[in-house]
């Protein structure tokens, strides 16, 4: 259960740099940042009771409806340039280097012969196929700019539904890998693919057009199942709603999660359960 306090305990309990006076029946905190960022008097409601907890825990439950497809090249040459072309202009502190993500990729995806070096796999943990957190949590930033675009709009002078999604939906810090999972009820986790499949693909070269086989890695019936974390308001009210969340990945479902997204693979059914009403 989510405990609260007042928001006049809160006053009162935080920092000597913060100043709380009294007009009628709101406290003013002197010294806390309004919501445009600027110094200034912050109003609250005294008798208003505030959540003392962050985040607030969803529990995603995705049942793929079409195959779940690897996306990551099994040849080390490429996943150094898949590796390049996915780097960002800023390094974010504390995050992996280009080389470190390297190894990390090499070390998780199966060896294959040189006739085999175009194949697309999953990665491998502890004997099973897995997903990273952060390409789920990629593929909801995607489908809420979209959304935020085409679908819903934006309420003058307040954020977009995009920058709320992207700053205010994560996953716990100690979930990396998610286990690609099959199964009605009782899961089983996934140890090898269900098969491979190829797909002729025509790319440009500087002597024309030609014409290949890709081919990739494929589970059929997958589940996929992982916590996601939203930020909370005081008031108890969470940034994005469980409405706007199921929004997301109502989209997400049609337009696909993985590999060969184009080819209508990778959709999903899903399921959103507030840990608390469980």
């Amino acid at each position: 259960m989510r405990s609260v306090e007042s928001a006049s305990s809160r006053a009162t309990a935080g920092s000597s740099a913060v100043e709380a006076t009294t007009h009628g029946t709101s406290s003013v905190l002197y010294g806390a940042f309004t919501p445009k960022g600027r110094l200034g008097p912050f109003t609250i409601d005294p008798n208003e009771e505030r959540s003392t907890e962050m985040w607030t825990r969803y529990d995603v439950e995705w049942k793929f409806v079409t195959k779940l497809c690897g996306s990551l090249p099994a040849d080390p040459e490429l996943q150094k340039k898949w590796a390049e072309s996915r780097k960002p202009k800023v390094r974010p502190p504390d995050s992996k280097s280009i080389e470190e993500i390297v190894e990390e990729v090499a070390a998780s995806t199966p060896e294959v012969p040189d006739e085999e070096r175009g194949l697309y796999v999953f990665q491998r943990q502890e004997g099973g196929l897995v997903m990273r957190m952060a390409t789920v949590r990629a593929h909801i930033k995607d489908c809420a700019r979209v959304l935020s675009s085409l679908y819903i709009g934006r309420i003058e002078k307040e954020k977009s539904f995009a920058v709320k999604v992207v700053n205010a939906v994560y996953y716990p810090k100690e979930v990396y890998w998610i286990p690609i999972m099959q199964g009605n009820g009782d899961l089983v986790r996934v140890k090898a693919p269900t098969g491979q499949y190829d797909k002729p693909i025509h790319v440009k070269t500087m002597q024309g057009e030609r014409s290949a086989l890709k081919t990739f890695e494929f589970v059929e019936g997958a589940v996929m199942r992982f916590p996601l974390l939203v930020l909370t308001q005081p008031s108890g009210k969470g940034v994005i709603s469980e409405d706007d969340l199921a929004t997301v990945m109502e989209y997400g479902g049609t337009h696909g999660y993985g590999g060969e997204r184009s080819d209508g693979e990778g959709r999903y059914e899903f399921t959103l359960t507030k840990a608390d009403e469980k």
